[in-house]
């Protein structure tokens, strides 16, 4: 009776405390977390946003995707420690962490002065935005219960669609106007802000976190910093691997291979044989999950890359201003929330297994991902470059209802875009729906944090390889024309480290600056290859997982009749 007794009293406990979060005000609690996400979209939106205006004016637009996959680095390597974290030691201490450094890297940004500087205060901003996005969405299970997880995910998606809204048209705005900095000093209040509201709201009650000692060094031991920071080296590898575009020497490359190599065996050592707790639980991996964390993976690979693209493509070859960018991103936003209220109310009112139906959307999401991107890399093939030689388009210029040769190619790409938008937030509602029907409440923190890595490591992948296979091919593309053909070399390192200058070194010669665009458009266009490719194949691997558990819930039921009938 006494070895049972404790395990009696930690149940009882759990319920007790499932409970009290279950029945406290949920209303403060929601708007310190949907004000962190707000914040964590828009800081994301914009630098989506500015990353050619800030390479260009530190002349190294060579080193534009530094900017992104500086922040997604950390973004995903800490957000696993994030997870296992708020469950040893609470949930508003891990996001009152996470938020330190959200604010300190805002302020590093501030006062960069090279594309270094700056990706230096990204990396660090990333450390932080990682714990608020997957912090948020463990707080949420916590005061929630499994069916309203959905509803709930979608009121959270339609706060970071609003920060995607707001960010991309008033960053563009303050970057054409009072400059790019004082996007990150007026985050920076808000953030503290954050951090107050959180430090007063945020009491979430867990049984299996300790009342005392939970700061010790034999309690956080457990944390396994030593996985986090070889997981982190080697994403780092990785990154800088699929990053390069001719930059690096022979002699480099072969070491940041050996050191990613190094880096990756250490880290499996670290798990399987010298941490006492994992920061990945591999056993997890096994049979639905992992496929699930594949789809996870591959969606946001395909997602990502894009939406660091896609700003590319229309300043580049449509000649649109940052602002112009943010007035097309707000249709794409749209998609988040819709996506998430549709899959929460699909999840809440289903007579199926609420598991098997998160399965058979995902499998939609992928479908409708693939052809969302199919549908655009065949727009952009056939959408001529704007010229563009004596001024830039206003706004109203371009979504004037009256002109119908200018409107159909922007409601073409708006639809694909809220196509692939859709499809990835359906994906992402209906695994994280999925984790509160299959996980033990005490590991509801770690998983999460898992899902969350699978997303942004396919996040950071997607987005380097995709804008560096843009830059590749870029590159060779120019120096094919302009140095071989054209012998100016000078010229073609203009346009390398700076790509505004596409429509300017040759203005008075026509068909040279469409020649040298037509270059740009053939490079965005075989950016889509591998995505489209990846999706097709995720989709046939998906249809034979559904399949399978649909097979596998026949036989339950069967089971269950057969059971009832004796």
């Amino acid at each position: 009776m006494s070895e049972t007794q404790p395990l009696i009293d930690l149940k009882r406990l759990e319920e007790r405390n499932h409970k009290h979060n279950l029945s406290i005000d949920k209303r403060p609690i929601l708007t310190a977390l949907y004000l962190g996400s707000f914040l964590a979209s828009l800081d994301n939106t914009v630098v989506a946003n500015m990353m050619e205006t800030v390479s260009n004016e530190f002349h190294e637009s060579e080193k534009k995707q530094y900017i992104a996959t500086s922040f997604l680095l950390t973004n995903t390597a800490f957000q696993p420690l994030y997870g296992k974290l708020s469950d040893l030691i609470g949930r508003k201490p891990a996001l009152l962490i996470a938020l330190t450094f959200f604010w300190v890297g805002c302020v590093i940004t501030m006062f960069s002065n090279s594309v270094t500087q700056f990706s230096i205060g990204r990396f660090i901003c990333g450390m932080g935005c990682g714990g608020v996005n997957s912090l948020s969405s463990v707080i949420v299970s916590d005061i929630c219960d499994a069916r309203m997880r959905g509803i709930m995910q979608g009121y959270s998606n339609l706060v970071f669609a609003a920060g995607q809204f707001l960010g991309a048209p008033i960053g563009g705005l303050i970057i054409d106007t009072i400059g790019w900095r004082y996007v990150f000093s007026l985050q920076v209040p808000l953030v503290l802000i954050c951090q107050f509201l959180v430090y007063n709201n945020v009491n979430i009650k867990l049984a299996h976190v300790p009342k005392y000692g939970k700061y010790t060094w034999k309690h956080l031991k457990r944390l396994d910093i030593g996985g986090t920071f070889t997981l982190t080296c080697t994403i780092g590898s990785l990154l800088i691997l699929t990053s390069d575009d001719g930059m690096l020497s022979g002699f480099t490359k072969n070491m940041l291979y050996l050191a990613g190599i190094i880096f990756a065996i250490l880290f499996l050592l670290t798990e399987f044989f010298w941490a006492s707790e994992r920061l990945i639980p591999f056993e997890i991996l096994l049979g639905r999950t992992g496929i699930v964390s594949s789809i996870i993976v591959i969606s946001s690979f395909v997602m990502f890359g894009d939406m660091f693209r896609k700003p590319l493509y229309l300043q580049l070859m449509q000649n649109f201003t940052p602002a112009d960018c943010g007035v097309f991103t707000i249709f794409t936003s749209l998609a988040a929330p819709v996506a998430s209220f549709v899959t929460g109310f699909i999840t809440k009112h289903t007579k199926k297994s609420v598991e098997y139906v998160c399965y058979e959307l995902c499998l939609f999401a992928v479908c409708l991902q693939f052809l969302g991107f199919s549908l655009e890399c065949i727009l952009i093939h056939y959408l001529k470059p704007k010229l563009g030689l004596s001024s830039t388009a206003t706004t109203l210029e371009l979504y004037d209802l009256l002109d119908t040769d200018k409107l159909l190619w922007k409601i073409l790409l708006v639809c694909t875009s809220l196509m692939n938008g859709y499809g990835y937030c359906t994906m992402l509602v209906s695994t994280l729906v999925v984790v509160v029907f299959t996980v033990d409440k005490s590991q509801q923190g770690t998983v999460t944090g898992l899902f969350y890595l699978w997303r942004s490591l396919g996040t950071v992948i997607g987005t380097s390889f995709i804008l560096t296979t843009y830059q590749k091919v870029l590159n060779k593309k120019l120096y094919n024309y302009i140095v071989l053909k054209l012998n100016s070399l000078e010229n073609y390192n203009k346009i390398i480290h700076d790509s505004s200058q596409v429509r300017k070194l040759y203005k008075d010669d026509i068909k040279i600056t469409e020649k040298l665009l037509d270059l740009f458009r053939q490079s965005f266009v075989i950016s889509y290859l591998p995505q489209i490719v990846i999706l097709l194949l995720t989709i046939v691997m998906t249809s034979i997982f559904v399949l399978e558990m649909k097979k596998t819930l026949d036989s339950d039921v069967e089971d269950d009749r057969a059971v009832e009938a004796i």
